[in-house]
């Protein structure tokens, strides 16, 4: 199992941070690919390790952000005809910026590691191919 390099400027949990954005499901396989993929960006610019943690920041606090919308019942809700209290879902809003940012970091995070092979650009996720011996 690859060991992350922590001397290139990652940070143990980073891997799985990372995969988390992605939406991938955490396992030996994935850790693996993923810390051998970070250290090869370290390797290439220690600038843009800097750049995936402040991603990586910027994504959790979005994340901390979503959660708290929508706790109330009413949250997200409009008053649309006051004579009879009906109550619609803002279509917009608070939540929607917050997705749109979620979406804006994980595509900046999947450009960067489109080098990795387990990186799927076109989609956004990781997955992995099948060799054939």
């Amino acid at each position: 199992m690859a060991t992350l390099d922590t001397g290139l400027g990652w940070v143990a949990g980073d891997v799985e941070r990372i995969l988390l954005v992605f939406d991938v499901g955490v396992s030996n396989y994935t850790i693996d690919q993923m810390t051998v993929c970070c250290n090869e960006l370290g390797e290439m610019s220690p600038t843009l390790v800097s750049d995936v943690r402040g991603l990586l920041d910027d994504y959790e606090a979005a994340e901390v952000v979503q959660s708290g919308l929508g706790v109330d019942d009413d949250a997200g809700k409009v008053l649309v005809k006051a004579d009879v209290l009906e109550w619609e879902v803002d279509k917009g809003g608070r939540y929607e910026a917050v997705l749109k940012e979620k979406w804006r970091i994980a595509d900046k995070l999947v450009k960067i590691f489109s080098f990795c092979p387990i990186v799927y650009p076109m989609s956004g996720s990781l997955s992995t191919t099948l060799i054939r011996s």
